[in-house]
This record gives C-alpha cells, structure tokens and sequence, in this order.
C-alpha cells in the first residue's frame, strides 16, 4: 500500500479585486534563446492552448497588453519552451514576471491578490507532498519489518496531514471572495466530504457573478451534482424541458404527455450513444404505435455532428438541443454526469424508470406496452 497525495482533478477557467478589463504584463527572462518569444495562451471548448498574444523576449524583458476573455480565467504564459506558467486573469492586473529559462522553479509572479493566494496554496500543497513522501519511504520500511503498529500509525499521520492543509485551505477560501483563487482552492478539497463549501462558494457566484463563462461552469457542475445527490426518485414528476430542435422550433416535454416517453440523453460524440441507437430505434419502431415515443436531448456543441448523426442513426424522433454540451440547461436539471442516460416516464409526466438501455428497456417496454 502506498499513502496517495491528492491530485488537482479540475482547473477552473477577489470580490472588488478587480475593476476592469484589461491586463498588462511585464517581465525579465534570463538565458532566452535569441528571438525567442513570449506567449499569453487559453485553453479553448476542446481543451487545446491557443495563443492570444506574444511578446519578442529582448536584453529590457518583455511586455504584453490586452483584453481578458469572458470574464476571465487560468491562462498559460510560456517563455522559452518551459513549462507553462499559470495565470490568474480577471481584469485590472499588473503583473511583474521575474524568470530563468534555465531555472523555472525559480520564476515569481507579483502583482495581484490573486496570484499571491495562487503561490500560497501551491507552496502548501508542496509543503504535503514533501510530507507524503517521507511517510511513503517510512510506510515501505514498516511494510518491509511488518510493523502492523507502525504502518497504522503513519496512516494516522498523513490523514491528519490531510486534514490539516484542507483546514488551512477553507480558512482561507472568506478572504478570497468571489475570486478566481478561490475557485482554484476548490482543487484541494474533498467534493464529497466538504460539498457544503462547494455549494455555498456556488451560491456566491451565482448571485455575484452570473454571467462569467468559467464562474457559471463551477455553478453548472455543483447544480449537476446536487441533483444527482437528490436523484429523479421514482413516481416524482419529470423536471420540464424546453429546447429548440434541429429547425430552431422549441419543443417541451410536457408536449408529449399523455403517452409514455423515454427522455434519451446522447450525443454525436458519444460511442457508447450511437452504439445502442440501433436498438432504440428498433424498439421505437416496435412501440410507437403503442403510446410511446422518444424525446432525444443531444449534449452535443456542433450543430452539424448533430444533426449528422440524428440523420445517419435514423432519429425519426423528437430530437432538441442547446448545443451546450453538459452545460446544456436539461443536463443540470437532471443531475447528467455521463451518456448515455435515459429516463422513461408514464403518460402523466412521473418518472418510472431510470438508465435503461438494452435488454432491459426491451423488458420494460413489454411489460408496459404488451
């Protein structure tokens, strides 16, 4: 057994810490290569970096000025093909980058309270992981002796470790505001266990900063996770749906009332999706004359892999979109966390069965619809 450090599982793109919408960042770079340049970078929809602004690297440093995006978010600088640094952007900075090509650990950035809170955590997340280390080399000697006693007590040991650097982050998180930092320190902590500081960070933003793109994506996420917690417990009534189909034309759910409909949510994407759409539209071949029908929810972002494979699959069912793949407004109303899911509801709009797929939609088909 080896004792695990925790890893960052998402990297999500300071109430009145910034005012504006601009950035200016200023730096000096020892040992660049000749002509090398700087890069400002984001992450893009397909999680591919894409530069935004660059800067010649010269003997007087480098400078970069420019608008942030969406509200914005975690940027990537890069200097001389070192590992990217990390930048907190949300308009109104100022930063100062001291760096050595040859040395990158060394690099500092100053300037905003976002990025001294972003050093902050990484230097006490450092601060773990060298401890974990030293218990993992002490775990495999009391392993080697099997020291039962021993090993029982460096498990105690990195738990209250843990424990403690979660307690150093939520001690932090009031100061931090509505910030980008703040939302960075939710990397460290535990979804189960501390949900409730996730859920009251996403009422915040929410209430303070709605229409930020990487802010409503935390808020998505947690919304998503309450109702999976909650769960679409069987004989409570569908969550209504309204969205537009492949014409634009918006079609509810509650449009279908009166016959039994199964709620499919896929994607053009999604093998596993298109893998069981064969047998889909051969039950709904089967039953349609029976009082069922489909109502498809695609959690697609391409309009035209969209509709491609509604046309390739043979989709002659209702079929609606947003087009904002599980940001998409039904995803989070129904807690959808993976595809395909499907939720079969009686003509009077409750729900009676959930993730049916196969065999045992077949089942459940006969034995409704005989």
């Amino acid at each position: 057994m080896k004792l695990i450090f925790f890893t960052i599982l998402f990297l999500w793109t300071l109430t009145g810490f910034a005012q504006q919408d601009t950035y200016h960042i200023q730096g000096q770079v020892q040992n660049p290569n000749v002509n090398e340049k700087a890069y400002l970078q984001i992450v893009n929809d397909r999680g591919l970096p894409v530069s935004i602004d660059s800067s010649v690297i010269t003997s007087q440093g480098f400078e970069m000025k420019g608008k942030v995006l969406d509200g914005g978010g975690f940027y990537r600088l890069l200097l001389g093909g070192s590992k990217p640094l990390i930048l907190l952007l949300e308009g109104g900075e100022n930063l100062q980058v001291e760096a050595d090509v040859k040395a990158p650990q060394a690099t500092k950035v100053t300037g905003s309270k976002n990025m001294a809170y972003y050093d902050q955590l990484n230097a006490m997340a450092a601060a773990f992981k060298n401890q974990v280390d030293r218990l993992n080399l002490s775990y495999e000697r009391a392993t080697q002796k099997k020291d039962k006693a021993a090993q029982q007590k460096i498990q105690q040991q990195f738990e209250q470790g843990q424990t403690d650097m979660v307690t150093k982050v939520k001690a932090l998180l009031p100061e931090m505001g509505t910030s980008l930092a703040a939302l960075y320190a939710t990397n460290f902590l535990n979804q189960e266990q501390d949900f409730e500081v996730f859920e009251q960070l996403a009422d915040r933003f929410e209430k303070e900063k709605p229409n930020v793109k990487i802010y409503k994506a935390f808020i998505a996420t947690v919304r998503r996770v309450q109702t999976s917690r909650k769960g679409l417990s069987i004989g409570s009534p569908a969550p209504e749906i309204n969205l537009p189909d492949p014409q634009q034309k918006i079609v509810s759910l509650s449009s279908l009332r009166g016959k039994y409909v199964l709620i499919d949510f896929w994607a053009g994407w999604c093998g596993p999706c298109r893998r069981e759409n064969p047998n889909v539209v051969r039950l709904y071949n089967q039953y349609k004359d029976k009082g069922f029908t489909i109502y498809g929810v695609s959690l697609d972002s391409d309009r035209k892999m969209w509709t491609d494979a509604i046309q390739k699959d043979g989709l002659t069912w209702t079929q609606v979109s947003d087009l904002k793949y599980f940001d998409s407004a039904a995803a989070i109303d129904y807690g959808i966390q993976h595809i395909p899911f499907t939720v079969l509801i009686d003509p009077q709009g409750k729900v009676i069965a959930k993730e049916l797929r196969g065999e045992a939609l077949e089942a459940k088909l006969k034995e409704l619809m005989p």
